[in-house]
């Protein structure tokens, strides 16, 4: 079943009194995560500048990145909301209920720009400090609705509407213990200092990753360096616990790797090189629990898969004894995977997870409108050393094994 697509409709009148779909989210959350959670949704007309909750049709959920337990409550929603629905559509339970935008830990979320993933709010990988938290949805998470969700009618495109609206998404659950140590999230953007504001010489950046939690003691990252005028050395870790691995960095040139970097509470320290700026990007592929040790291994890329990806199909794949990917179960956890896309006039994303686990709605590998892409991601091994590829469009697809992570 079709719904109508998230467009963005922002605030247009001041008619605070929380609305139906408002009002059902709020009483979601509450009934999974505690009749305790504090949950807010009107906004006074006089208050700040335009706004979802000046309709009625904007939640916040204030739960903070910094406490543990409420990070690991808010992303397991946010996985729940942004994963695929009863029928396996991607994102299925964030159109069913009619969310036009989230905005969680620096980052935005646009149910009316799926394919974008998440992508910087506002400026903030660059307001670390603790006095944005509310401005950058540290302390909260924000989700408006689209006045079709809001009145909680998003309605099926059939040419006419049925006389029964589609049922409520199933209630997300609640997070549990995980004992696999180390966790892949696709590829979610953790950290970018383009041309606009570049990574200073002999600067030092503290920054939160993205979908790292605070008891993450590695981070698997791929960094991306571009743009530099001379050549030199930069660091990211615990630089003044002298806990950092070095990045070199070419002159005016791209040059990406894959490394496993310390943090700590989720955070994690750049250092720029000692001369001259460089345009830096840091991309989450996933991250070990505290005292687990899952080391990375690269190796000569294998092909994986080769053909045509449709947004209702997915593509199931045995990756261990692939290349020089260990065979035994305790040998390995998660696959590193190069994916390169061609664009054909819709952008879009193409993710890959475990069989038996859900696509975690990360951005993950993109789809460009024209040309060719590549991107690198990561994904924990399912059920018998399995993964899912899925893509939001039609497209060829080629996806390369270059490294696993040990068991």
């Amino acid at each position: 079943m079709q719904y109508l697509p998230i467009t963005y409709e922002g605030q247009s009148v001041c008619d605070p009194a929380p609305k139906p779909g408002a009002l059902a989210m709020a009483e979601t959350i509450k009934a999974v995560y505690g009749a305790d959670q504090v949950i807010g949704i009107p906004r006074g007309c006089d208050v700040g500048g335009r706004s979802e909750h000046k309709e009625g049709r904007a939640v916040d959920w204030m739960v903070d990145i910094r406490v543990p337990a409420e990070r690991a409550m808010a992303e397991a929603y946010l996985n729940w909301l942004l994963g695929p629905d009863q029928a396996g559509r991607m994102h299925g339970h964030a159109f069913q209920l009619g969310v036009m935008y989230i905005g969680w830990n620096d980052r935005m979320w646009r149910g009316y720009r799926p394919e974008s993933g998440w992508t910087e709010l506002k400026g903030c990988f660059s307001k670390s400090e603790q006095k944005y938290d509310n401005y950058c949805h540290r302390n909260h998470i924000h989700i408006s609705l689209t006045l079709a969700g809001a009145a909680a009618s998003t309605v099926p495109v059939n040419g006419s509407a049925p006389p029964d609206l589609p049922p409520r998404p199933p209630a997300p659950a609640q997070p549990g213990v995980d004992d696999d140590a180390f966790m892949s999230v696709g590829s979610s953007v953790g950290f970018a200092a383009g041309e606009d504001v570049p990574l200073g010489a002999g600067e030092l950046r503290t920054v939160d990753l993205a979908a790292v939690p605070v008891n993450a003691s590695s981070a698997l990252v791929y960094v991306t360096t571009r743009q530099a005028a001379s050549k030199g050395t930069l660091r990211i870790g615990m630089v003044e616990a002298a806990a950092a691995v070095p990045v070199r960095v070419p002159k005016r040139r791209v040059r990406g790797s894959v490394i496993q970097v310390p943090v700590a509470n989720g955070a994690v320290q750049i250092a720029g090189p000692s001369e001259g700026a460089v345009s830096i990007r840091v991309d989450v592929l996933g991250y070990t629990i505290a005292g687990g040790n899952h080391p990375a291994v690269g190796g000569s890329p294998e092909v994986l898969f080769k053909g045509r990806l449709t947004p209702k199909s997915v593509e199931t794949v045995s990756v261990r004894g692939v290349g020089f990917v260990p065979r035994k179960k305790s040998k390995s956890t998660a696959v590193i995977l190069r994916v390169t896309t061609k664009g054909r006039g819709n952008p879009g994303r193409v993710t890959a997870y475990p069989v038996g686990g859900v696509d975690l709605g990360t951005a993950s590998a993109t789809v460009p409108e024209v040309g060719v892409r590549s991107s690198i991601i990561a994904a924990d091994l399912g059920t018998e050393g399995q993964i899912a590829l899925a893509s939001s469009v039609r497209g060829r697809v080629l996806v390369e094994v270059i490294g696993y992570v040990q068991g």
